[in-house]
C-alpha cells in the first residue's frame, strides 16, 4: 500500500478488501475486470469477476473450488493465486505480479516470427494441461486473454488469464448478466468450438480448438475461415495440418489433449528445421527443442516423443475476507515496443551524438586560434616594397 504524505499507510475504508492500494485497470481479458495493485508495497494482479454470489449459494461454493484449483495449477504459463475473497457478493481473486501486452494488442503492431509463434503456443498448451488436469476449462481463449510479455532471457512469453472463468458465470445465469458471453475481443467467436454455439458444455478439446485458431491468427493475421489453403506457412509447412486437427468439426476428431498438441508442435520444429536449415526463424535442431524438451535420441524415432511436464509452484489461497471496493480509475499501461523501433531511436541518439562532438571539435579549434593570420611560406616580406 502507498503510503499518504503523513507517512502513514491509507486505512482500511480506503483500500480495496482492506488491505489492497489499486493503481488502475489493465487491458486485458473480457468480461473480467483486471487491475494492477500493491498490498505493503508489494505489486500484484487483482481480478473482479462479474458474478453476484449472493443471489446463488451453489455458485458461491462454485466460486470457492474455481479458486482452490488455480491455487493447485502448477504451470509457469499461470500467475500463482494469493488471495481471494467476497465483496458484496462480487469475487475477487489476487494474482502474483506479471507485466506484458494482450496478444491482440501485439498483432496489430508487429509480425511475429514462426519461432515466436511456436513458443508462445507451447506456453500456452502447457497453461491448458495444467488446468485441464484440475478440472478447468478457459472457454474463452481469445488473444485478450493472453499477455505476452518479455522474459529474462529476452524472448517473449506467454500467461494465460481467465481460466475457468466464462465455464462459472454460464454454470449460473441467475447470478451474471454475463451468462451469455460470446468471447473476448474482435473475432471472438472465430476461436470457439462450434458445439458451444449450441449451448454444449465448455471442455478442454474446446480449448483446443481455440490454440488451433490461435495459430492460424499469429502466423496469418487472422482466425481461419474453412478450409483454406497452406499459403503464409513456408517456415512451418506443416502447421496448417496441426490447425486443421485441432479445428477439427467433432471433438473426438481433435488431439488428445494439451500434452499430445505441445509434442506435436514440437516435433513440427523439428522436422523444419530439418527441412529447412537456412530458415532463419527457426534455428537448425542441436540438442532439445527449441520450443520443448525433445532429448536427441528422438531424432531416429518415427514418432513423436513423450512431452516433459514444467515444474511450477502452485499458489497458495491466503484468506477469504474483504471491505467494501473503492471507486477505480483507469491507468495507461505501458506496451511492448518493437525492436524496430528502439533501432530507430539508437540511431537518431548516435547521430545527435556525434553531431555534437563534431561541433565541439569546431568550436575548440576556432576559440584557440581567432584571428591569426600566417604568412605563406616562402613570401619574402620585404617584396612586396621592392626591397
Amino acid at each position: 500500500m502507498f503510503p499518504s504524505p503523513g507517512g502513514a499507510y491509507p486505512p482500511p475504508e480506503e483500500l480495496f478488501a482492506g488491505r489492497y492500494a489499486v493503481d488502475g485497470a489493465l487491458p486485458w481479458g473480457g468480461v473480467v475486470s483486471y487491475y494492477r495493485a500493491t498490498s505493503e508495497g508489494t505489486p500484484l494482479i487483482l481480478c473482479v469477476l462479474p458474478i453476484d454470489l449472493s443471489r446463488s449459494k451453489r455458485a458461491e461454493t462454485a466460486f470457492s473450488e474455481l479458486a482452490h484449483r488455480l491455487g493447485s495449477i502448477r504451470s509457469g504459463a499461470v500467475a500463482r493465486v494469493l488471495d481471494t475473497g467476497i465483496i458484496d457478493g462480487v469475487p475477487y481473486l489476487a494474482f502474483e505480479d506479471m507485466r506484458g501486452t494482450p496478444l491482440g494488442t501485439l498483432l496489430r503492431d508487429r509480425q511475429l516470427s514462426s519461432l515466436t509463434v511456436l513458443r508462445l503456443a507451447s506456453e500456452v498448451l502447457d497453461a491448458l494441461g495444467a488446468a485441464h488436469a484440475q478440472g478447468l476449462a478457459h472457454g474463452d481463449l481469445t488473444p485478450q486473454n493472453i499477455v505476452v510479455g518479455r522474459k529474462r532471457n529476452g524472448q517473449l512469453g506467454a500467461q494465460l488469464v481467465g481460466l475457468g472463468v466464462v465455464p462459472l458465470i454460464r454454470a449460473f445465469p441467475e447470478a451474471s448478466p454475463h451468462a451469455a458471453h460470446t468471447g473476448s475481443g474482435k473475432h471472438a467467436v472465430a476461436y470457439m468450438a462450434p458445439e458451444l454455439f449450441g449451448g454444449g458444455t465448455i471442455t478442454a478439446s474446446a480449448d483446443l480448438y481455440s490454440v488451433g485458431a490461435l495459430l492460424h491468427h499469429m502466423v496469418i493475421g487472422s482466425p481461419r475461415v474453412g478450409w483454406e489453403a497452406d499459403d503464409g506457412f513456408d517456415d512451418v509447412p506443416g502447421l496448417p495440418d496441426v490447425i486443421r486437427q485441432a479445428m477439427a468439426r467433432h471433438p473426438q476428431n481433435r488431439y488428445a489433449d494439451a500434452a499430445a498438441m505441445r509434442a506435436a508442435l514440437d516435433w513440427l520444429e523439428v522436422e523444419s528445421a530439418k527441412q529447412n536449415p537456412q530458415t532463419l526463424d527457426i534455428a537448425p535442431w542441436m540438442e532439445t527443442s527449441n520450443i520443448g524438451s525433445i532429448p536427441v535420441p528422438s531424432l531416429n524415432s518415427p514418432l513423436p516423443p513423450t512431452l516433459a511436464t514444467s515444474s511450477h509452484p502452485p499458489g497458495k489461497i491466503l484468506s477469504t475476507s474483504g471491505a467494501r471496493p473503492i471507486p477505480i480509475k483507469p491507468v495507461q499501461v505501458a506496451e511492448l515496443r518493437s525492436v524496430r523501433t528502439l533501432r530507430w531511436r539508437q540511431i537518431i541518439l548516435l547521430s545527435i551524438l556525434l553531431g555534437s562532438l563534431l561541433f565541439a571539435g569546431y568550436w575548440w579549434d576556432s576559440k584557440r586560434s581567432p584571428n591569426d593570420t600566417t604568412l605563406p611560406l616562402g613570401l619574402d616580406p620585404g617584396a612586396e616594397h621592392g626591397e
